[in-house]
């Protein structure tokens, strides 16, 4: 490699270090870090991002495994309340599979991901809808038996306590017990 080469090499290199040391300093701060992480983790809903960077090889890279475990974290109460897509999460679990990075690289599969994460969306608030009346409906149910078996408790306790008070009401009053004898 001619002069030139070698020279170009410099500023590729000179470059990354840069470029580096620019990320380094992004992650320093803990508010940009916290944004930049929720937005990559939020990319990983995508299948055709996913897919590119299996293409691009990313996931052979041990110290990418290695930050998609550390990501991990973002299932926790604290921090999953800031996540948009959910999806990300489910893709997350699923990128710690070598089997299902391995199939990212098959564009058949990809759309098929693609199109099942379609469906979920387009149909997840009517399916949801329904799981939510029949909940409220066996919730009226089970309200309904609650009061059913309380009422009886309550007349069982009220055909006692009348017939404790009629007891009662004689031993009080012993003129009423002489009328009722005769």
């Amino acid at each position: 490699i001619g002069r030139k080469g070698m020279q170009a090499e410099r500023e590729i290199e000179e470059k990354e270090k840069i470029k580096r040391a620019q990320c380094i300093e992004l992650f320093k701060d803990e508010r940009k870090r916290f944004i930049l992480e929720l937005e990559f983790l939020e990319m990983l809903a995508n299948p055709f991002y996913l897919q590119y960077l299996a293409q691009s090889k990313y996931f052979q890279d041990e110290r990418f495994l290695n930050y998609l475990d550390y990501l991990q974290y973002w299932k926790r109460p604290e921090y999953i309340k800031f996540i948009c897509y959910p999806h990300a999460l489910y893709f997350l679990d699923l990128l710690q599979r070598k089997e299902f990075r391995g199939k990212l690289l098959d564009v058949g599969y990809v759309n098929f991901l693609y199109e099942q994460q379609y469906y979920h969306w387009r149909f997840h608030k009517h399916h949801r809808c329904i799981e939510r009346a029949q909940e409220a409906e066996r919730e009226q149910i089970e309200e309904e038996k609650k009061q059913k078996d309380e009422s009886k408790v309550d007349e069982e306790q009220g055909s006692k306590n009348a017939s404790m008070t009629v007891e009662a009401s004689s031993e009080e009053m012993p003129a009423l017990e002489f009328v009722r004898n005769l």
